[in-house]
């Protein structure tokens, strides 16, 4: 009779998946310290969620990760093909953020891949390759500020556990962490939305008054309705929309996440037009600015 003998797995790079974990963690507990002594700074990155909308949430955990791991860590599965999709997909993604400032991290990655002809691939490899992906996610603006510098160390350090993922089971598996860790950090944020308060508030100015009232991110219909420079009336929007429609190019800076109800009315004794200044006079008097 013979005895199966199975050997165990020996895994390669654990200080990948080590390394990546502790700078992750690391990273996320500064980010919580900041926020809970409202020192967050908003990079551009946390500002497009002004714009999040359901089908910006399915993408984040389906189409993102896949495209995200093809490019970044498919070239880490021995498979020529996937250089090129690193090289190619990489300069395409920074000229569709247009984050130009990236070009020459991505030429050094080249150019350490491409001398590098051993079988094993060096960590600084693997490290270069990681910044790139924590970078990505930012814009050089973002660069002058604390708070991304911290979120790009907390991108990176998942993008060293990522890699390690491929490196020992595959880069589906890779794929699936990263949906995963998308979908979490995203519900996290959707969920606080749908828990908070939805009561009716209002605010007012010396010349207008606000009524507004937080509403289900999930829900789909909306309406506008404007009168030049005296009223408006909205419902279902986001905070950007109505924003876009009085500030017109204007960027929102601040982080306004949801939709929302929201009413502005002139008074009777006012002829002040309801312009983009106004409308951030009666923000600033909100409790809607997330932290």
């Amino acid at each position: 009779m013979e005895t199966v003998i199975k050997e165990k797995k020996i895994y390669i790079e654990n200080n990948l998946l080590k390394s990546g974990i502790i700078i992750f963690l690391g990273s996320l507990i500064g980010n919580i310290i900041l926020s809970y002594f409202n020192e967050s700074e908003f990079s551009s990155r946390i500002t497009r969620f002004n714009d999040f909308t359901l089908i910006h949430f399915i993408a984040a955990f389906t189409i993102a990760p896949v495209l995200e791991e093809l490019i970044f860590r498919g070239i880490f599965t021995g498979k020529k093909i996937f250089k090129y999709v690193m090289y190619l997909g990489s300069l395409l993604y920074i000229i569709l953020l247009q984050n130009y400032y990236l070009i020459p991290i991505l030429a050094i990655f080249i150019v350490a891949f491409e001398l590098n002809r051993s079988k094993n691939i060096p960590y600084h490899i693997y490290y270069i390759n990681a910044v790139l992906f924590g970078l990505m996610h930012y814009e050089f603006n973002d660069l002058k500020l604390l708070d991304p510098w911290i979120g790009i160390v907390m991108t990176s350090g998942m993008g060293l556990v990522l890699i390690w993922m491929v490196l020992n089971f595959g880069l589906i598996y890779s794929i699936l962490l990263h949906a995963l860790n998308n979908f979490v950090a995203i519900a996290i944020v959707v969920l606080g939305n749908e828990t908070a308060d939805m009561t009716l508030k209002k605010v007012e100015t010396q010349d207008f008054t606000m009524k507004y009232q937080r509403v289900s991110f999930f829900i789909k219909d909306e309406n506008m309705q404007v009168e030049v420079n005296k009223f408006l009336k909205a419902e279902n929007m986001s905070i950007s929309n109505i924003h876009n429609a009085l500030c017109f190019d204007e960027k929102l800076d601040d982080l306004y996440f949801g939709k929302f109800n929201v009413s502005i009315e002139r008074k009777s004794n006012s002829t002040k037009k309801l312009d983009c200044e106004s409308f951030h006079q009666l923000l600033n008097k909100t409790d809607l600015k997330e932290n």
